[in-house]
């Protein structure tokens, strides 16, 4: 019994002696009160004034890289509306180019058919008041107003390209298609007025002649249909046309000016 008791003594003191030497080394690793204290020495301690001016600081940096990124965006905008103006420029070139010379050649034949016809006509065509040849005639003057009215949108567009201030070239343009409309739908106007009386005055020859046909008086002759009557309404249809051009190239301007 005693030799029992022994071995079992003997067991237990070597079992514990086994478990004890692990803990006895991790309780060596643990680190002491002394240099725990240490350590938290060399931990640097920020003051709240400190905080606020790091926090300060970096809202600055913050503040500088969204401001460098919205330069950055302002700069491709500028650079796209330049890009686009100066498209807009060469389309205006190119419409005012066609539609001046279109105005040009029309002004002119209308010039030199209603001058002719009125010098031949003379004395023996009438009140020109009453006839259609004096709103013929406004209507004209109106067409070469057009003529002079659409040079002015080439330079325009040329200034919209190399002005350094673009909203106010862009102003004043819009004020010059708004003008230019006004003047060609004032020339249609009188033009188409002028255009009602001669047809009414060919209308009239035409019915009187029946009548002094035969009769070879000037006043007779005067009061028929003449070849001469046909020019004077070719000469109001092509002042018709050319502020019919005007009219179409101002609204393809402003079609293509932007609305901001």
């Amino acid at each position: 019994t005693f030799l029992a008791c022994s071995a079992v003594v003997l067991l237990y003191s070597a079992h514990c002696d086994a478990f004890s030497a692990p803990h006895a080394s991790l309780l060596a690793l643990r680190p002491s009160r002394g240099s725990v204290a240490k350590c938290s020495a060399l931990v640097p301690r920020f003051s709240k004034a400190d905080a606020k001016q790091l926090a300060f600081f970096g809202s600055r940096k913050q503040g500088a890289s969204l401001a460098a990124a919205e330069d950055g965006a302002a700069e491709v905008a500028v650079g796209s509306n330049d890009a686009k103006l100066a498209k807009l420029s060469g389309s205006i070139g190119r419409a005012t180019w066609l539609s001046w010379w279109a105005q040009v050649i029309l002004s002119v034949v209308s010039t030199v058919t209603l001058f002719f016809a009125n010098a031949v006509k003379g004395a023996g065509q009438g009140n020109i008041l009453t006839n259609g040849i004096f709103l013929a005639g406004i209507g004209l003057a109106l067409s070469f107003v057009n003529v002079f009215w659409t040079w002015g949108y080439s330079s325009m567009g040329r200034n919209l390209a190399d002005s350094a201030d673009k909203s106010k070239a862009l102003t004043n343009l819009k004020r010059s298609i708004k003008v230019g409309v006004v003047v060609a739908l004032s020339g249609m106007l009188i033009t188409l007025f002028g255009a009602e009386q001669i047809v009414g005055t060919l209308v009239g020859k035409s019915m009187s002649g029946f009548l002094v046909m035969g009769q070879g008086t000037a006043q007779a002759a005067a009061m028929q249909l003449q070849a001469l009557d046909i020019l004077v309404v070719q000469a109001n249809t092509n002042t018709l046309l050319s502020h019919w051009a005007s009219l179409v190239n101002s609204l393809y301007i402003s079609s293509q000016v932007p609305r901001d």
